[in-house]
């Protein structure tokens, strides 16, 4: 009961594996788009691609190929293979410009040849074609005559690079003479040295040889097909004309066909070879990380740089202006018009935000500041700015493969070059509350005015009084308050008051100054601090992860 619950599950769980190998490497590829080799990547989806059709299709059928040179013998080896006489469907493929394909079995290959791109004419259903179908245990099996690799039809060469890179199993027909070839060597087995388990080599035409020089040959074919990577290379002598070896490759193709897993092999070994390919240039080392102090430093360069001092400073002496102008001494007051205001002098513009998708006008008034009216950074903070921006591309981009090191630095430096203009920007959208004035100076204001016309009432009172003596007039009777004039007190009272809650308002004024501008430079800080986010660790950030996204990726498909 457990071989069979064992025999059920282990073709899932291969397909799942499988998938998950794929899954992983698509992810990988998508992590790598603008990052890695465009060629590899591209390679990488059409694996993707074509790896997700073949697993769409029938998990039934096992596709094999033979594959060799002009003259190996490969459609000899075909023939003794289906026991079809190829001469006899001479008219059918009157020549080796596309490949023969013979089914057995009665599970539907239609959809799987059409993948291949083989024509029906170029079909053959086995047990149609022959009397003898005592061939149960290949059902499943549709193999292949692929034509010449080395064809001087360049068509030809293109049929076989295409269905090699679709096949389940590759079985390469060599002879004695050309099995060293470079072509077949360098074009066909290096590049797919990682796919040996789903490579056979069949050195073919051995009845042409003593046993001596079999040995000989057999064991130079093994020692080159090791030095082209193939770590297990599985190499069968054959002969269509005396028959050796043909029932050690048919008990091969029974095999390959029970266990049904060629497909899945030659899949995996296709995401292995391209995940290899990928791993190389994403390579494996940690993910670096941005430590706060960096961003902390650049967001500290980036307040010099961008004028936040100058900004602060004048939000305060602003403050302080305006209080002495709402609450000072009506007498004297008038005097601080002839100052300029500090924001002014910066050319400081009240504008109104708008919210919302109405856009409404907010009831709050925020102050833009143009470009030109901040100091420009200085070469001492422009060099601190740089700096900080360096240390952060430097450590971000530590430890990676040249690839992804690349990337970080010219995600970076693509959003550095606004950077100038998003600090401006960040001033000028902060609410520096140049219109938003406490209450307290309106009540300031209204008492002022009320001493200052007490005042003004006492003034007059004894220029009356002044005018009237002059004129020879009897002086009116004077009320008094423990012998003083009220006139009087109502002159000096007002002026001693009004001077002394002028003192008191500048007071207030002071705290409440450096209150707002601490406020603002708060406002002003965090502003930055989305500038920095936005410009410089963010896209460091976008990079790393995307990094982290493909060599875990890439680390899944290679298990």
């Amino acid at each position: 009961m457990t071989e069979t619950v064992d025999t059920v599950e282990a073709p899932l769980r291969g397909a799942t594996d499988v998938l998950k190998k794929i899954d992983a490497v698509e992810a990988a590829a998508k992590a790598g788009q603008g990052r890695l080799d465009p060629v590899v990547l591209t390679e990488a989806t059409q694996i993707v691609d074509r790896s997700g059709q073949r697993l769409r299709m029938s998990g039934e059928l096992t596709v094999v190929a033979l594959a060799g040179a002009t003259g190996s013998g490969k459609s000899s080896l075909f023939n003794a293979l289906t026991g079809l006489d190829l001469a006899a469907i001479g008219t059918r493929r009157p020549t080796s410009s596309m490949p023969l394909a013979c089914v057995w079995g009665e599970e539907p290959a239609g959809e799987v040849l059409n993948w291949l791109g083989i024509p029906r004419r170029h079909q053959v259903q086995h047990r149609s074609s022959l009397e003898e179908a005592q061939s149960d245990d290949l059902d499943g099996l549709v193999l292949l005559d692929l034509p010449d690799h080395d064809s001087t039809e360049v068509e030809h060469r293109l049929i076989v690079d295409r269905l090699v890179e679709l096949v389940d199993l590759l079985v390469w027909v060599v002879d004695p003479q050309k099995y060293a070839d470079a072509a077949l060597h360098n074009r066909y087995i290096k590049p797919f040295a990682s796919h040996s388990g789903v490579m056979v080599f069949a050195l073919n035409h051995i009845d042409k040889l003593t046993p001596d020089q079999q040995k000989s040959c057999l064991n130079d074919l093994d020692r080159l097909l090791k030095s082209d990577g193939l770590k297990s290379p599985t190499v069968v002598a054959t002969s269509a004309v005396s028959g050796d070896g043909l029932d050690e490759v048919r008990a091969l193709l029974v095999k390959r066909v029970s266990n049904k897993r060629s497909a899945r092999e030659r899949l995996s070994a296709d995401v292995d070879r391209i995940a290899d390919r990928m791993a190389s240039q994403c390579g494996n080392a940690k993910t670096p990380e941005i430590a706060q102090s960096d961003i902390t430093e650049l967001v500290e360069a980036l307040s010099d740089a961008s004028g936040l001092p100058v900004v602060v400073d004048a939000v305060r002496r602003s403050y302080l202006q305006r209080a002495r102008a709402a609450t000072g001494w009506p007498v004297t007051k008038w005097l601080g018009r002839f100052r300029p205001d500090p924001l002014r002098r910066l050319h400081v513009d009240q504008v109104s935000r708008q919210h919302g998708k109405a856009l409404r006008k907010s009831a709050s008034n925020e102050v833009a500041i143009a470009r030109s009216s901040l100091p420009a950074a200085t070469p001492v903070q422009r060099a601190r700015m740089d700096t900080a921006v360096r240390t952060i591309t430097t450590k971000a981009a530590e430890g990676l493969s040249r690839p992804w090191a690349d990337s970080v630095r010219t995600a970076i430096r693509r959003r550095e070059e606004s950077l100038g203009d998003e600090l401006d920007q960040a001033v000028a959208r902060t609410d520096l509350g140049a219109t938003n004035n406490p209450g307290w100076w309106g009540a300031a204001r209204f008492v002022q005015w009320l001493l200052f016309l007490i005042m003004l009432g006492g003034g007059l009172w004894l220029a009356a009084l002044l005018v009237a003596r002059i004129a020879g007039l009897d002086d009116p009777p004077l009320p008094e308050w423990n012998g003083i004039p009220y006139a009087w007190i109502m002159l000096v009272g007002g002026a001693v008051l009004g001077l002394a809650l002028s003192f008191v308002c500048r007071l207030f004024a002071a705290s409440g100054a450096v209150r707002r501008s601490r406020l603002v430079g708060k406002a002003l800080r965090t502003e930055l601090e989305k500038v920095a986010e936005s410009h410089v660790v963010a896209p460091a950030r976008e990079e790393l992860d995307a990094y982290t996204t493909c060599r875990d990726n890439l680390a899944t498909a290679r298990q």
